[in-house]
């Protein structure tokens, strides 16, 4: 796979020769499928395939497997091995050795590599022959000066950007974990430090060579220094390639003190949910629950089922906290199945275990433990005569350690790291349905309008310091910059929770021009769990500057970022008060998925439409998102009343309306809302035909446990609200680079992208058009914005935290504003648009004309004198 006998393994050689458009990565990619057509329905296999969605689902919040995703994760973490293997200096050529972990546990090191749900591919002869070839090519590399981002850098190189969704899978650059560290970890030889959402290894990698550093400088002896790292810094991670990637970082990190190490080596780093969504609490204590996906078609499979029927294995609180005693006990259970033994023989089996451990007799507590055990076994013989066993121990045992880790009211003394971002909008019901469960009871849920915009991240970050965090113990997060100013975080932000409380009292701000780093600006938060909490503190340090590359390391960091101490905190976006304009102001509608509502007339033939009742089809743009995207359209006659022109976001410019589009709009003249069976009651048979093929769309493609598709579309009521159709409306883009509003006169539905009021008079209007559209009153607004990858992006109503006064035809000042509007009005509609320009040109073309014309300029100075008071 490779012609140079020697490589480097810089960036750029890893991307060309093991990266996405690598000649390795293709024609192993090919070779894979050609091995999974063949082996993919062995019941193993199956399995091992099932458990690896089942864990991604819960890393994405939604459904994300795929072929492609499998062979990617496959080859990823064959290739991980192999740099593992050949960074020790271990010489092994037989596949399902190095898969395993085998060569390693030879030379005393356990936990760096293990059979996991990537072996797969040594089931057949073909799959050994492929995994040699790899090993080949990957021994090519000049692996003596590998560094820490190398796996980082192959595993972004090979995954799509898309396929990486949301935050979560940009690790931390080297510059910022490393900066983190030293300034967080006082006592590196005493504190126990724990990065929850390990990645690739980042923080344990910068943890691990700061104790190093510190215990050379103490001059502990070298032949304890690496047990001693393993003792103190820990990981887990819930992605199954992330774990494998940051266990061969954590070798990489303890290299240095390998050579010297004296007896056997475990590495600490763990597949495992932080969030113990797994964690069942029964009375006395607590489990861990492990669904069991079904088998493949045709197969019977029994054993315990929760109340949906799904099989399950259980594991309780007492076994699960002492990982020493668990590992003994499933081994104990794996062998004993396959030596024929009986329930009733594992469990005194497990009494004996559980004495010989703890050389105490067993208590009551104990005892009870061992009969769930004991229950637990029947599914698990049953799963191993089925041919579905070979992963339970690996899962079972790394599921587990997130119990352990928060017995005796925490390990760490130390919480570090960079927890998933993803909001609540794109996580699955399921997903949703426990966090709402879980944030409510922590007391950092935001209900109303921000619940969509709830982020998991803050959710994490309660849970590491109630689970994880001894008291007194310290945390440090990065998140995103939202997490200081925005409604959504403003629970976390009090640091006081159910089961925690946490004093901030340090914050660290990355500003937009910090890049590249992430696809948002972002912060880190630092804190102590403590008897009383304190609120995020009024000043920070605040980064500024470019970087030359992403994983610059820190020497380059300290020499190209300006910092600036005691900056001041961003402000916080205000929900309530401010102007009185606020609450006068809707959200529209949220009409998706788009195919099953905007709508393309279709020509009749000779005889023409029907103009009563016109044939329409769904309208398909390049911009749809999966499901809806592969589904195909849909057609019917549709009553005129219900064909409506509906103004998106890009549907206006600067005192303009730019191209609205037609939609089916189930509502009456009097604003009730009708789905299928109300539109037949009412008669209308065109309705009805195209709401039922749209209905029949929806609940087989949508979520499990959403709202119906009327209720998505009337959701808050912000479609029935707009009947009837006002006929003089400001309307106002949520979001963009730059404001657009205008005056809408004509009978337009206002899709969600926009903000809409109607007031009384036009003077009014245009008072408030001259508002939205300044910038002066952007740049006033700006910092209480949500920001995304190219900055400041969502206006929402941040603009009415200013003091936007009510407009009064009195007040001369009022009145110069709304004809100055009224003149912007009229250049706008004549700035002459190119056919099919896109509408931020057209955006630019019209601010471009009111800045010619001095109108822009004179707005600006008018709403500064307004906004000041003079």
């Amino acid at each position: 796979m490779a012609l140079k006998a020697s490589l480097p393994p810089n960036p750029l050689t890893i991307r060309i020769e093991l990266g996405q458009d690598s000649v390795a990565f293709r024609r192993t990619s090919g070779a894979l499928a050609i091995l999974w057509h063949k082996l993919g329905n062995g019941p193993a296999v199956v399995l091992k395939r099932q458990l690896w969605a089942q864990l991604l689902k819960l890393v994405y919040g939604r459904e994300v497997e795929s072929d492609a995703l499998w062979f990617q994760h496959t080859f990823l973490v064959i290739v991980a091995k192999c740099i593992a293997l050949a960074v020790l200096g271990l010489r092994e050529d037989d596949p399902k050795r190095l898969l395993s972990g085998e060569a390693f546990r030879s030379a005393g090191i356990s936990g760096a590599v293990e059979s996991d749900f990537f072996d797969w591919v040594v089931t057949g002869a073909d799959g050994e022959d492929l995994v040699r070839r790899i090993m080949a090519h990957v021994r090519r590399f000049r692996l003596i000066e590998v560094e820490c981002d190398v796996l980082k850098i192959l595993y972004e190189s090979l995954i799509d950007r898309d396929q990486r969704h949301g935050l979560g899978e940009y690790y931390t650059p080297d510059w910022l974990a490393a900066k983190m560290v030293k300034h967080f970890i006082d006592r590196p030889l005493v504190e126990h430090v724990l990065d929850p959402a390990c990645g690739s290894g980042t923080f344990l990698f910068q943890a691990i060579r700061l104790f190093l550093k510190e215990a050379g400088e103490a001059d502990m002896n070298a032949e304890l220094r690496a047990a001693e790292a393993c003792a103190r810094v820990e990981g887990m991670d819930i992605h199954p390639v992330a774990v494998i990637i940051a266990r061969v970082t954590y070798l990489l990190a303890l290299a240095p003190a390998l050579r010297h190490r004296k007896g056997a080596l475990s590495i600490p780093v763990y597949l495992g949910d932080s969030m113990q969504l797994s964690i069942s609490e029964i009375v006395g204590g607590k489990e861990l629950t492990i669904r069991v996906p079904p088998p493949p078609a045709g197969e019977r499979a029994s054993g315990t089922r929760d109340a949906n029927g799904r099989e399950q294995l259980d594991f309780p609180d007492t076994f699960c906290r002492d990982p020493a005693l668990f590992d003994k006990a499933i081994e104990r259970m794996r062998s004993g199945s396959e030596t024929g033994m009986t329930r009733e023989q594992i469990e005194k089996t497990l009494h004996r275990i559980t004495e010989q451990h703890y050389r105490v007799d067993v208590t009551q507590e104990q005892k009870l433990a061992i009969v769930d055990l004991g229950k637990t076994y029947i599914t698990f013989d049953k799963l191993r005569r089925e041919g579905r066993d070979s992963v339970w121990a690996y899962v079972a045992r790394n599921l587990s350690r997130p119990l352990a880790f928060s017995a005796a009211d925490g390990w760490a003394s130390i919480v570090i790291g960079n927890p998933p971002w993803l909001a609540f909008r794109y996580m699955s019901a399921d997903l949703q349905k426990r966090f709402r469960e879980l944030a409510k009871g922590e007391n950092v849920y935001v209900g109303g309008k921000l619940a969509t915009q709830n982020d998991l991240g803050a959710l994490f970050t309660v849970r590491a310091a109630a689970l994880y965090l001894r008291s007194g113990g310290k945390i440090a997060f990065v998140l995103p910059l939202a997490a200081l100013s925005r409604g959504q975080f403003e629970q976390l932000r009090s640091g006081s929770f159910h089961s925690a409380r946490i004093a901030w009292d340090e914050v660290w701000t990355m500003d937009d021009s910090v890049q590249p780093l992430f696809p948002v600006p972002s912060c880190v938060v630092f804190g102590r769990r403590r008897a009383t909490s304190k609120t995020l503190p009024d000043k920070v340090r605040a980064y500024s500057g470019a970087l030359p590359f992403r994983d610059a390391p820190e020497e380059i960091a300290d020499k190209e970022l300006k910092v600036q101490e005691d900056a001041p905190a961003l402000s916080v976006a205000n929900f309530e008060g401010g102007s009185p304009y606020r609450t006068m102001f809707r959200q529209g509608a949220t009409l998706v998925p788009r195919m099953l509502c905007f709508v393309e007339r279709r020509t009749m033939g000779r005889l023409g439409a029907d103009p009563s009742a016109p044939y329409v089809a769904s309208r398909r743009t390049n911009q749809e998102k999966e499901p809806w995207k592969s589904l195909p359209g849909i057609e019917n006659r549709v009553e005129a009343e219900f064909l409506r022109p509906v103004l998106l976001g890009e549907s206006i410019l600067p005192y303009r309306i730019f191209q609205p589009l037609e939609a089916v709009v189930p509502v009456t003249d009097k604003g009730i809302v009708l789905d299928a069976e109300a539109a037949a009651n009412r008669g209308f048979d065109g309705l009805h035909g195209w709401m039922s093929k749209a209905e029949r769309v929806w609940n087989g493609n949508a979520e499990s446990g959403s709202m119906t598709l009327i209720g998505r579309w009337n959701y808050h009521n912000e479609l029935g609200v707009q009947f009837p159709l006002a006929s003089l409306r400001v309307v106002y883009a949520a979001s963009g680079t730059n404001p657009a509003a205008c005056i809408l006169k004509e009978p337009a539905v206002i899709e969600h992208k926009l903000y809409w009021s109607a007031p009384a008079i036009e003077k009014e209007t245009r008072y408030l058009t001259a508002l939205l559209n300044s910038e002066t009153a952007r740049q006033r607004g700006e910092s209480l914005q949500s920001r995304g990858q190219w900055g400041a992006r969502d206006f929402d109503k941040v603009i009415f935290s200013l003091p936007i006064p009510r407009f009064e035809a009195s007040y001369p000042l009022h009145n110069a504003i709304a004809e100055a509007a009224r003149v912007a009005e009229t250049i706008a509609a004549s700035v002459p648009l190119p056919e099919n320009v896109k509408f931020q040109r057209a955006r630019g073309l019209v601010r471009a004309a009111l800045t010619d014309a001095g109108v822009a300029q004179r707005i600006d100075a008018l709403v500064a004198r307004l906004l000041d008071g003079t």
